[in-house]
């Protein structure tokens, strides 16, 4: 009563108010207690455990469903509304990276990989969800469903309002029922942005949604949906991400644009490749994201403000891959967006200047400038940059010094930097002694530059660096002992250096060093099993090209680790074969080239590699036989075992399909080809080098190319093969050299391999060829650079047919039996009359040896030299030791492009032609032993570069021209003529002629025979012979006096020898 008096003392109004609070409290706390006794509906227990029932958990991630645990709302990833019990949320995702929150995404390890694969659930979707009234949230992301459709009866699930099934392996078309679930605010079905897209006929499905905020159709194919932008229009969405959707326009000018709270725009993977950047996309002001990788946007509409200036809410921009960024207000745009954290501009074709422009964009945490041409100091101002975590500028034209913009990050109060990738740029200066003050470091990345001075013992510091790549600079000096204290390191690569000592032992600390690279650099000295104790995650080890031994002292060492690559080639493993390679059996790569074995090949070597695919042992003394089973070998394996000393016969049949890459040569192997090449092949196979050279092989070329027409390199060079060439040979299309040099071959040569577009290399020399026969219409196709038919017994008339090489550099005929005249015709030869430029002619980079397939062995100066990275700059022409007579024509003078000319040992008459000084390539000059008259030419003296010169032996004559270059060859250049001055002992007279130019007149003048003079000398002869006999003859008196005086000159000589 008394209450009552107290509340009647109150306004109506005011007791109203409080009734009603209390009436509030009231319910809450009935609410708070009774639901923390509500169980899930039983009915919707059943269904989640059907559900389960159709799953397959390999991480058991459900266990707690169960028919024992009766609250299905305590059961993991299942929300229940608090006051009724309904399940409204299912939180099913699989794992992601972890750190972009892709599913699938790119892993450290395999085994995280793996372990990531068992968390995702898989199976099928049972029905039963569609118990699941009240359910408004389902999470099915990062899955694997192996390709099931998308249940069309998850349209029933009216209330739902967030559904995810993204990267789930679901496949097919999407059910346009899901365009009844009207309630959506996110849908999300991405795709497998790298996997086959399924089409989508059209969107109108989508159109119920009306209140859709977040939509995400990465993945499937929209090309059929021509509007596909005007249907998105119509919902007030925050993120639109249609990646890899098949896109190809987009619309240069929208009516109506409903994106004013559009947050995040992902368009990326779609090729606009015709399209220009619209305007449009740079008024959309509340953006916040906008991703156009790979979308290859050429450039701007025209007549449009470009540039991303009012995006000023911008965080996240990413146009890898598009041309219109390479324009300078598009450009200035980007360096005003001061709230920007990551920014990826790689691959842009950027040129203009740009790093000096960041320098306001002080939140910055991710820059990615990598793959432009950018040309640029490297700026002070990036000390601005002090949040940077992350910077990728590889493969740029950056100059400058690496150590001042080290110590920029350095000056940072506080340096969260980790990830430094500069390769490819042309950075100067050296590593800072306080390099190890980056303590964040994950990835550093210097390759391809030009860094020198040495690695710092700071380097040690770095606990967190993962990726050291410091591969193609000028580094010197020792690796550093503190290069062990690195702990979590993975990858190491000093490759290409100028590294000397040896391996420091501390590398064996390194536990998880799965890479490991410091091929071609100058490191000597030994290597332990110290050096590798703790290298258990070890797969990759190239060290190839030092000088490096390993000599193992413990007694049948078993590596700590198990490689996949292991390449020690130049390292000294010998003298004995080395055993511990036969526990390597997970090998795929193995290169023991140049490793000093003299040892015969262990019976296990063949067995353990079942699986290689790369195997050189070349270059040492390995004897034994060859298995006469070849499939142990991997598809597509290159084997080299070349410069050893394998014997016995080739293995008795080629059973491997797939081997493109086999090189056997200089070796001792003997028989027949017929075998090996020709027995039950019945398909074609990939083969593309084959090099049998230098061995014993004998008998005919066999007739069976029909099934290697892969065949890039063919050589059979000095065997003892016999017969002709088939013409078979002349079918394989892809053949680019064909060298059987130094064989027996005889008969007439049928070139119809030079009808092949391919063929870049004949090598035929040392043979018994006596002729060859050109295809019909071989002039149109022929790009033949070399063709050698060098010490054969051809004979006959130079044949004209050869004019028609156009494209060749080396052509040698030296040493056969060719008469009649030089041919005018060199001037159709493009590249050595220098109108066309050489190219490299074939290398071997595909299958990643250090060998060249357009080597040659040719004789130049002199004496034969082998060429091979360099041939393609070699231009010869060798037409010496034939018969060749007449003059030497002037055409041949306008090979300038010319290095090498020999036409020695012939019967060439005439002068040596005045224009010869134009051939100013020329290094070597062989004139020798012919018939060849008059005067050296002094513009001889324009060949600055000749190194070589020899026209002895010829009927040379005057004085040698005077030039440095000239005047440094000895005498045996010169002698066998009637030449004088230096470097001749003979001393020019003062009658000798100048050695100045002379005109064909004065020319011909010295040629006709003076008249006069023989006139004058037989008119005297006859004078003087009359003026004394004639008065003797007529008048005896004086005959009798003459011989009278000759009679008394004789008696008193005749005495004076008797009294002696």
């Amino acid at each position: 009563m008394k209450s009552f008096m107290i509340l009647s003392s109150y306004s109506p109004s005011c007791v109203l108010w409080i009734l009603t609070g209390l009436a509030l409290c009231f319910s809450c706390c009935l609410c708070d207690e009774s639901s923390s006794h509500i169980l899930c509906i039983k009915s919707e227990r059943a269904a989640l455990l059907q559900f389960k029932t159709d799953l397959i958990d390999g991480a058991n991630r459900l266990s707690s469903w169960n028919s024992y645990n009766k609250d299905c709302c305590k059961w993991a990833g299942v929300v229940c509304n608090n006051v009724t019990g309904h399940v409204q949320e299912l939180h099913l995702g699989g794992p992601n990276d972890g750190i972009h929150g892709h599913c699938h995404g790119s892993y450290d390890t395999d085994a995280e990989l793996e372990a990531a694969s068992k968390q995702m659930l898989g199976g099928n979707i049972n029905p039963s969800l569609m118990s699941l009234k009240q359910l408004k949230y389902l999470d099915l992301s990062c899955n694997d469903f192996g390709g099931i459709p998308i249940p069309a009866f998850i349209a029933s699930l009216r209330n739902l309002r967030y559904l995810n099934l993204s990267t789930s392996q679901f496949d097919g078309q999407i059910p346009p029922q899901l365009g009844n679930l009207t309630m959506l605010r996110v849908l999300d079905l991405r795709y497998g942005l790298w996997e086959s897209n399924f089409p989508v006929k059209n969107l109108h499905w989508l159109t119920n949604i009306h209140l859709l905020q977040r939509l995400d159709l990465s993945g499937y194919d929209l090309s059929a949906e021509i509007n596909w932008l005007q249907v998105m229009t119509r919902f007030p969405l925050l993120e639109l991400r249609l990646a890899s959707c098949s896109l190809s326009q987009i619309p240069r000018y929208l009516n109506t644009l409903n994106f004013t709270s559009l947050s995040t725009f992902d368009l990326s993977y779609n090729s606009f490749d015709s399209s220009f950047m619209p305007g449009w996309i740079f008024n959309l002001t509340s953006l916040t994201s906008i991703d156009l990788t790979n979308c290859f946007i050429p450039n701007l509409v025209p007549g449009v403000d470009p540039g991303f200036q009012k995006l000023t809410s911008l965080r996240s921009l990413h146009v890898s891959s598009n041309d219109f960024m390479n324009h300078s207000s598009v450009l200035k745009g980007v360096s005003n967006l001061g709230n920007l954290v990551s920014l990826d501009m790689s691959t842009c074709g950027l040129t203009n200047p740009i790093l000096h422009d960041l320098q306001n964009l002080s939140l910055l945490v991710s820059l990615d400038l990598s793959n432009n041409r950018i040309i640029e100091k490297l700026p002070t101002s990036l000390v601005n940059l002090c949040n940077l975590r992350f910077i990728d500028l590889q493969s740029n034209l950056l100059f400058g010094n690496v150590s001042e913009l080290l110590h920029n990050f350095l000056e940072c109060k506080s340096s969260k930097l980790e990830t430094f990738g500069f390769w490819g740029n042309n950075l100067l200066g050296s590593l800072p002694h306080k390099l190890g003050y980056l303590k964040n470091l994950i990835t550093f990345d210097l390759g391809f530059n030009f860094i020198s001075g040495q690695i710092p013992d700071s380097i040690g510091s770095l606990p967190n660096l993962k990726m050291l790549v410091l591969n193609a600079n000028l580094i010197s000096g020792r690796i550093p002992n503190s290069i062990g204290r690195l702990s979590s390191l993975e990858w190491l690569d000093l490759s290409n250096n100028q590294l000397t000592t040896s391996l420091p032992e501390s590398l064996g600390n390194l536990q998880k060093l799965t890479f490991f690279s410091v091929y071609n650099n100058l490191l000597n000295g030994s290597v332990t099993v110290r050096h590798f104790s703790n290298l258990t995650a070890l797969k990759t080890l190239r060290a190839e090209n030092n000088k490096l031994t390993l000599h193992p002292n413990v007694r049948k060492w078993v590596p700590p680790f198990q490689l996949q690559v292991l390449r020690i080639g130049s390292w000294d493993l010998g003298p004995h074969f080395p055993s511990w390679l036969q526990f390597q059996r997970n090998l795929t790569e193995l290169d023991i080239s140049h490793a000093n074995i003299s040892d015969i090949m262990p019976h296990w070597f063949w067995s353990t590699f079942s699986g290689i695919e790369f195997l050189n042992a070349s270059h040492n003394r390995i004897l034994g036989k060859l298995p006469q089973d070849l499939g142990f070998l991997s598809i597509n394996a290159v084997v080299d075992l070349s410069d050893n000393g394998f014997d016995g016969s080739l293995p008795a049949s080629f059973n491997i399909p797939d081997l493109p890459f086999l090189d056997l040569s200089s070796n001792h192997l003997s028989g027949s080809l017929e075998k090996f090449l020709c027995h039950a092949i019945q398909y074609s196979r990939p083969l593309k080098v084959l090099n049998l050279g230098n061995n014993d092989l004998s008998g005919v070329i066999p007739d069976c190319w029909n099934n290697w027409n892969s065949l890039e390199v063919l050589n059979f060079e000095s065997n003892r093969l016999s017969g002709g060439i088939p013409k078979s040979i002349g079918e394989l299309s892809y053949l680019k050299s064909l060298n059987i040099r130094n064989n027996n071959l005889s008969g007439i040569l049928h070139l119809s391999v030079m009808s092949s577009k391919s063929l870049l290399i004949i090598d035929l020399a040392e043979n018994k060829l006596t002729g060859f026969t050109l295809p019909p219409n071989w002039r149109k196709s022929t790009r033949l650079k070399l063709l050698n038919l060098r010490s054969n017994k051809l004979s006959g008339k130079f044949p004209n047919e050869l004019c028609g090489l156009r494209s060749i550099q080396i052509l040698d005929l030296a040493d056969n039996n060719l008469t009649g005249n030089i041919p005018t015709c060199f001037n159709n030869f493009s590249i050595m009359s220098g109108k066309e430029n050489s190219s490299a002619i074939i290398v071997y980079d595909e299958f990643d040896q250090n060998q060249v397939a357009g080597s040659a062995s040719l004789v130049t100066k002199g004496r034969e030299n082998s060429y091979s990275t360099i041939l393609y700059l070699v231009t010869n022409l060798d037409l010496s030791g034939n018969k060749f007579s007449g003059h030497i024509p002037n055409e041949l003078m306008s090979l300038v492009g010319l290095r090498y000319l020999n036409l020695s040992r012939n019967q060439l008459t005439g002068r040596i032609p005045e224009n010869i000084g134009d051939m100013q390539l020329l290094e070597s000059l062989d004139l020798s032993s012919n018939m060849l008259q008059g005067q050296i030419p002094s513009s001889i003296s324009n060949l600055t570069f000749l190194n070589w010169l020899n026209i002895s032996y010829n009927r040379l004559t005057g004085r040698i021209p005077t030039s440095t270059q000239i005047q440094s060859f000895n005498e045996s250049s010169f002698i066998g003529n009637r030449l004088c001055g230096t470097p001749l002992p003979e001393v020019c007279g003062l009658a000798t002629h100048d050695d100045g130019p002379k005109s064909e007149e004065n020319n011909d003048e010295e040629n006709d025979v003076d008249w006069v003079l023989i006139v004058c000398l037989v008119v005297g002869f006859f004078i003087g012979f009359w003026v004394i006999v004639g008065p003797l003859v007529v008048n005896q008196v004086w005959r009798s006096t003459y011989f009278g005086f000759l009679y008394k000159v004789w008696s008193t000589l005749w005495v004076k020898l008797k009294l002696m």
